[in-house]
Order: C-alpha cells, then sequence, then structure tokens
C-alpha cells in the first residue's frame, strides 16, 4: 500500500506500529526530493511507500507518477486542523549551531548543563528566529504558507485509483492505536501485531522532553552515554543508536535518584561492553552521580518552562479569530482540501472539536 503522511498528523507513531508488524517503510517522496532511482534498488520484501507532504510546496508531480498509478491502496493520515496548527508553532527545533544541528553534538562532564540544555529554538511570522525561544503565534503565517500542507484534495486528484483509507490520530492514540493497527492489517494484508506487544502501542512519541533529549554525553574521551525517553524512541535522531538501541542498557538506577520527577520518563543509555569498562570505577561513578543529579534538576526545569509557555488550540482559534485575513486564507485552503473527506469520512470532521469552532467564526 501507499501512505500519505502529513506534518505533525502523527506519522512518527503510525510508522512505529508498522514496524512492530514487521513492515519497512520506504519514503518515496519527501519535501520535493524524489528518491525513485532508490526505490528501483530496493529489495525489502513486506514493505509500503511513503509520500510525505510535509511542506506547503508545489511537488513535481512526474516522479511519482509512475507508483501513484498503480493499483494500490492509499493509506492517509489525518488530524483536525487547529490541532495542527497549534503543535506547530509548538514544534520547536534544534538552535543551530557552527558545526550543524545540536542533535548529534556531544556534551562533556566539565561543561555548564544549562547551557547544554538551551537546544530549542522557535519560528516567528518569517520563520526560523534564531533568538525566540518560546512558541509565537505570528508563526502561523509562516506555518500555513511554507511549512505545513493541507493539500488532501489536490494530492488526491493525482491517485487513479481511489481506494482510500483514512486514519484520523484520534484513531491512533495510546487507547487505539493497538486495535486499529489490527484492523488495518486485516484490511491490508500485513502480519497483524502480537498481543504481547500491546503495550508498545501505549507509547507516547512526543513530548515535552523533545529536543532536550537525546542528549550524548561523553565519558573517558571516547565512552557515550546517551539519555533518552523512557522507550528509547528518540533515539530514532541518531542514526547510529537506531540501529542498536535495542542492545543498549539503561543504567538510570545506577546514577539517578528514583525519586526524581522525570526518573520514570528518561533512559540513560550505554553499550553494554562500555558500561562493563566503566561500573567498577568508583570515582568515575561517582562523578556521573553527581554530573547527573544536577541535570535531572535542570532537565526538569526545561522541560516544565516548555509546557508553560505552549500555546493551545484556543489560543490558536483567538488568533485567528483577531487576524482575519490569515482567518480567511486558511478557511479557503481547508474548503477546498476537505471535500474527499467530508464526503467519505464525515464522521472525521465531525470529531474535530476545534476545526468546527473554527467554522463558527464565519457564521457570526
Amino acid at each position: 500500500f501507499i501512505l500519505f503522511s502529513y506534518g505533525v498528523s502523527g506519522h512518527w507513531a503510525f510508522k512505529s506500529f508498522l514496524k512492530y508488524c514487521e513492515l519497512d517503510d520506504f519514503v518515496l517522496y519527501q519535501n520535493n526530493y524524489s528518491y525513485y532511482k532508490e526505490y528501483k534498488n530496493f529489495n525489502k520484501k513486506n514493505y509500503y511507500v511513503e509520500i510525505a507532504w510535509y511542506q506547503s510546496m508545489q511537488p513535481k508531480y512526474k516522479h511519482i507518477s509512475k507508483i501513484l498509478n498503480k493499483n494500490k491502496p492509499v493509506v492517509i493520515l489525518t488530524r483536525d486542523p487547529i490541532s495542527r496548527l497549534k503543535t506547530m508553532v509548538n514544534h520547536g527545533s534544534y538552535k543551530i549551531e557552527e558545526l550543524g544541528k545540536n542533535e548529534l553534538k556531544n556534551f562533556y562532564i566539565n561543561e555548564d548543563i544549562f547551557e547544554n540544555l538551551d537546544r530549542i529554538r522557535y519560528t516567528d511570522k518569517n520563520g526560523h528566529n534564531a533568538n525566540l525561544k518560546k512558541p509565537d503565534l505570528s508563526s502561523i503565517y509562516f506555518i500555513v504558507n511554507e511549512e505545513l500542507s493541507f493539500s488532501y484534495f489536490s494530492n488526491i486528484n493525482l491517485i487513479k485509483n481511489k481506494n482510500i483509507l483514512y486514519v484520523d490520530t484520534k484513531s491512533i492514540s495510546k487507547d487505539n492505536a493497538f486495535a486499529t493497527i489490527k484492523t488495518l492489517a486485516k484490511e491490508l494484508n500485513f502480519k497483524e501485531p502480537n498481543d504481547n506487544d500491546e503495550y508498545k502501542f501505549k507509547q507516547k512519541f512526543w513530548n515535552e522532553l523533545y529536543y532536550l533529549l537525546p542528549y550524548r554525553f561523553i565519558v573517558n574521551n571516547d565512552i557515550l552515554i546517551i539519555v533518552s525517553d523512557e522507550n528509547k524512541v528518540f533515539l530514532d535522531n541518531d542514526k547510529y543508536y537506531k540501529e542498536i538501541k535495542d542492545d543498549l542498557i539503561d543504567i538510570k538506577k545506577e546514577l539517578v535518584n528514583t525519586k526524581s520527577k522525570l526518573f520514570d520518563k528518561i533512559s540513560i543509555n550505554i553499550e553494554n561492553k562500555n558500561w562493563t569498562i566503566i561500573k567498577d570505577d568508583k570515582a568515575l561513578i561517582n562523578d556521573l552521580r553527581e554530573y547527573f543529579e544536577k541535570f535531572m534538576i535542570i532537565l526538569e526545569k526545561k522541560a516544565n518552562e516548555r509546557l508553560e509557555n505552549m500555546v493551545k488550540e484556543e489560543d490558536v482559534l483567538n488568533y485567528l479569530k483577531e487576524h482575519q485575513d490569515l482567518g480567511k486564507k486558511i478557511k479557503n485552503i481547508l474548503d477546498y482540501e476537505l471535500q474527499h473527506i467530508k464526503e467519505h469520512r464525515p464522521d472525521i470532521i465531525n470529531s474535530w472539536e476545534y476545526y468546527k469552532k473554527f467554522l463558527e467564526f464565519f457564521k457570526e
């Protein structure tokens, strides 16, 4: 089958759930770049093709037409548009530094932890702002113009075969994901998830620690300790650790007080062979315990600041009401792009609480 994924619509979680069913993902197209040449040499047996419509740009349709013309079902991820805007405003990105993105930067024991965890910057009306440390609602202008695609109907028109399955983010929430994937497995003829793996479908793939973690920490010059979320899904950002994350051991119980408020939300990961090297070095372990005592306090402070600064759907609605030019632009886009969903899955549209509130503006 073919997956049409859209930004901040649960694509990371959805793709991870499919991975648990032993399905590989081939990204054929993303942000106006085609990987068709690579696709011709792709030799996995159980896979789906993903077309990622993340950004608001005119795609080069000719690069993907051969795939879309095949008689394959298309799965399309959807979400309440106002919730998508809210999440994009709150999204942030790594602070750009001289040596590249902060995500792969290594930190050391003698450095200022507070400075190290100053890692996130946000977007304003004109795009990424290197000095902006909290979400800014004016970024909705940039998001709509540049960052976020709502082109559902436009992209559906590319498909000759109209065998379309819509999957809304509510159906892949922690309470619904396992049942949803089981149903899709039957419809799309892939391996059903194992009942013993149901807990994996309750994982949260995004929280206030994202971009603060993963945090790469070097000891003894070349041994890497990497702090991630409790399920290690954040390690997917690191190309090396993505491949070996199942072989890592979590040593947080050795280094962090269990009473720490974030204890259950993090993991402190090291390769087993490296832990064997350092675990009996009492001086180093004491240094690490002191370091992580400070680290957990500062991480909690940063995480709380992020939560306090996040905008809500109501904030987005109020901003759109005050900025009628932007509100009308978004309504015109959605009136056109939601046509097919309204016709074939009105239940999804009716479940969008904030989109319905948005439409009320135009009845006044």
